[in-house]
Formats: C-alpha cells, sequence, structure tokens
C-alpha cells in the first residue's frame, strides 16, 4: 500500500484536475444515456460503477437505447488515466525495451460516444477512442440496433436487428468477453492474461456482424447472427484501423449464436447460457487467396446479482473452448484446443465503495510450433485479479488494481524459452495498476 500511495501520489493530481475542469457541467450534461432517461447512472450500472449492467440498464439495450427522448447534442466522454508496475523485471538485460511504460504514468485512452435514441424503434452506442499508449485512434465499440415488441403465444416477445463491429459487444452480459472483467485494465508493460480464444477479443473492431434477436417472456433470449470483414459499405465500423496489415481478418461469412435463459424477481437476477462462432481466417490476412485455418469457439456463462438497498452483489462465470483445425501448410498440429476460464466477484456498499476479485485460468494443446517461446509448448496461465474502487462523485472512479500469476505461459518458473527473459518467472509479472476513470 506504501508503493501505491507513493504512485498515486503522482497521478492523482492530473485526474482531479480534469474532474475539476468538468465538475460544472457534469451535474448538467451528464453521459448521454444518462440525460436521454432522467435516471441516476446507478439504475443501469451495477454499484454505480461502470460499465457492468443491471436488469434495467440489460433491458434498456434490449430495446435499443430508445427510451427517453435526445434533448440537445447526444455525446458523451471517457477519460482513463493510470500507473502500472511490473513486480520485478527480472532476466532483461533491456528492462526499457522489454517492458516499456513500466511506472510511468500514462492517459490509457480517451473516448468520445454518441447514439442514444434516433428514432422511436432505433437505437445506437458508437465509441471513437484515442490510445494514448500506442498513440493511435479508430472506431471502438459499436452496436446500432432496431427494436421492437410484440405478443407470442399471449407472451411479451421482444425482437430486434443489430449492426456490431465486435462479437458479443452486442451481449446483455459481463460474462461475455467484450464486457466482462477487469472493466480497467494496465496499461504499457502489463502481460496480459494469456492467450485467448478467437471469440474473446481477436476480431474486436475489424468486423461486421449482422444479427436478429428476441427476449420471449422476460425469461429466454436469442440470438444468431453472421460476421464478415468489416470493408466496403462496412468499412466505418473499422475506421482508423489497420487495415493494411489485417486486411482481411475473416474468410466469408461466419455465424454467432448466443441462447441465454433468465430471471429477476425483486433485488435480485440471474442468467445461465451459451454462446459462440464458427469462424474461418486466412494463413495471410493480406491474401483472400490464401488457405484458411478454421476455428469453432463455444462458451457457457452464468451470472447473479443482488441489488439491495446500500448493497450490491455479483457473481459471474464464463467458459470458453476452442477447437482449430490448421490448414497443413502452417506446419502446426493438425488441430489444437484452447480453454479460457473466467469467474469474479463483486460487492459494493452505497454506490461509493466496493471491489472485485476474478480468477483466470487459461490451459491448452502443446504445440511445438505454435508455443515455441514456452519452455512447456503449452499456453497454460492462472492468475487472479484484485480490484478496489472509489466513486467520490458520480461518473468518477478511483481504483487500485493487483493482478497476480501462478503460471505464465505454460510453467510456474523460466517459463521463456526463446532467451530473452532467462529465467524469468510467473510471479515476476505481478502487476499494480493505479487508476483513475471518468465519465462525462
Amino acid at each position: 500500500m506504501l508503493i501505491a500511495k507513493k504512485w498515486w501520489g503522482k497521478v492523482w493530481p492530473a485526474v482531479l484536475a480534469i474532474a475539476a475542469l468538468l465538475v460544472p457541467s457534469v451535474s448538467q450534461a451528464v453521459p448521454l444515456y444518462a440525460r436521454q432517461t432522467g435516471m441516476a447512472c446507478e439504475v443501469c450500472h451495477f454499484g454505480g460503477s461502470f460499465p457492468e449492467l443491471t436488469e434495467t440498464g440489460r433491458e434498456f439495450k434490449l430495446t435499443g437505447y430508445t427510451w427517453g427522448k435526445v434533448n440537445g447534442l447526444p455525446l458523451a466522454g471517457m477519460v482513463l488515466a493510470g500507473k502500472t508496475s511490473l513486480d520485478n523485471t527480472h532476466g532483461s538485460a533491456d528492462p526499457a525495451s522489454d517492458f516499456a511504460h513500466d511506472k510511468s504514468s500514462q492517459l490509457q485512452q480517451v473516448s468520445l460516444f454518441t447514439g442514444g435514441r434516433i428514432t422511436d424503434e432505433l437505437g445506437a452506442f458508437v465509441q471513437w477512442t484515442y490510445n494514448g499508449v500506442t498513440q493511435h485512434s479508430n472506431m471502438d465499440n459499436t452496436d446500432i440496433r432496431f427494436a421492437s415488441a410484440t405478443q407470442l403465444d399471449g407472451k411479451p416477445l421482444i425482437y430486434g436487428a443489430t449492426l456490431n463491429n465486435s462479437p458479443t459487444v452486442q451481449d446483455l452480459y459481463n460474462t461475455t468477453p467484450a464486457w466482462r472483467f477487469p472493466y480497467a485494465q494496465p496499461g504499457g508493460a502489463f502481460q496480459g492474461y494469456g492467450s485467448s480464444t478467437l471469440i474473446e477479443g481477436t476480431l474486436a473492431q475489424q468486423v461486421a456482424g449482422l444479427g436478429a434477436y428476441a427476449d420471449w417472456n422476460s425469461h429466454v433470449y436469442a440470438e444468431l447472427s453472421a460476421y464478415r470483414t468489416a470493408d466496403k459499405i462496412f468499412s466505418f465500423l473499422r475506421a482508423g484501423q489497420d487495415t493494411a496489415a489485417n486486411t482481411y481478418p475473416l474468410s466469408g461469412t461466419n455465424p454467432y449464436w448466443r441462447l441465454a435463459y433468465h430471471s429477476a424477481s425483486g433485488p435480485s437476477s440471474w442468467m445461465v447460457g451459451t454462446f459462440g462462432m464458427n469462424a474461418a481466417t486466412y494463413t495471410n490476412a493480406q491474401d483472400s487467396t490464401s488457405p484458411v485455418n478454421h476455428y469453432y469457439d463455444t462458451g457457457v456463462d452464468g451470472q447473479y446479482q443482488l441489488v439491495e438497498g446500500a448493497n450490491d452483489w455479483s457473481v459471474q462465470a464464463s467458459w470458453v473452448h476452442e477447437k482449430v483445425n490448421w490448414d497443413a501448410s502452417t506446419g502446426n498440429n493438425a488441430s489444437d484446443t484452447l480453454d479460457s476460464r473466467r469467474i469474479k466477484g463483486s460487492y459494493y456498499y452505497n454506490h461509493k465503495l466496493g471491489g472485485s476479485i476474478g480468477l483466470f485460468d487459461v490451459s491448452g494443446s502443446q504445440d511445438a510450433t505454435l508455443y515455441s517461446d514456452n519452455t512447456s509448448q503449452t499456453p497454460n496461465t492462472q492468475g487472479y485479479v484484485l480490484d478496489f474502487d472509489y466513486l467520490p462523485m458520480d461518473r468518477l472512479k478511483l481504483g487500485v488494481q493487483y493482478t497476480g500469476y501462478s503460471k505464465f505461459n505454460g510453467a510456474s518458473s523460466n517459463y521463456d524459452a526463446s532467451g530473452t527473459l532467462p529465467g524469468r518467472n510467473a510471479r515476476d509479472n505481478n502487476t499494480l495498476y493505479v487508476y483513475g476513470w471518468l465519465m462525462f
């Protein structure tokens, strides 16, 4: 904690300065959805802490962001600043290169949002982001929706369509990859959570997905969508991205599905579900005539929330299993599997103070080509995330986060077979992250 205080002492003046400039307008010019609906942030966000949604927030998204009416220009913004520090740089002969931005304060992200209600049945969530670490800006998470309602078998049926640029960004729950915990992540030298499946972000802001969804009787939610490369009339969905390096992220049209059973009673709500995607990617993303690899991703997930008085509780879990059939010319195994498991629990008191504990576990096939830099030639990574938050005012979150590893890239000790970081252990990557996150 002494170390955290020292780092935060250098970060907090910048965060509070930004807050001070914005406070006069925060009470009137609130984020666009709150301004549109007239509801306080904690009505739609669990614990008052963005971005996890409550039952009300999920219903608002389900119905196409169309509640209320537009007042003025539908704009909102976000600033995320922080400082990241690895436990140590053991094994590195050149830490400044191997662990760039370690122990330096960063303006990690600045985002501009627009959307909300467009017509009675059409709404949107559109985000443009400047990344302060890479010093680059591009289209971020985007979800444009049509939604309407009728009855089926005497029960209410909400149905609609979505156009989006990342698998699961349109989902209602914070168990799926696009919106899951941890919601703020370290920048710079952070080593990440291990290998990831295709559906867990590889395609984000590179593709266009068009699909139909329905929710029957406030219990059964289903979606079927198709994803393809975001080009031609869909190119705006990946504006600002490096399309030269990743010209063809997908081959053809690729199906995505979602099915969930959910229920809410009084202050509590729960869900169990499944989601997945079958996808084909070129072995050379710059050549649409190159052979393709086939990915089969299937996930199961569940969530429970209790939002009662001053006490908010939440538990979420997910497991994604991936099988990849490689093209014979790649030199890998004929096929590989990868499993990604996540679980987290959160508690917030009075929408002001709270935190989360999360566990992550990645395991997969041994592959001498795919994981040639790992001493065990596997992707196996295990660890935990501790996150403590304080919200001194509405829409301002100050946090301290610690990520610890028991295994990284296949081993607990001496995991790097490349010779770049000889003798480096998993726990050397343990990371302390202090951050300020402001919505306005």
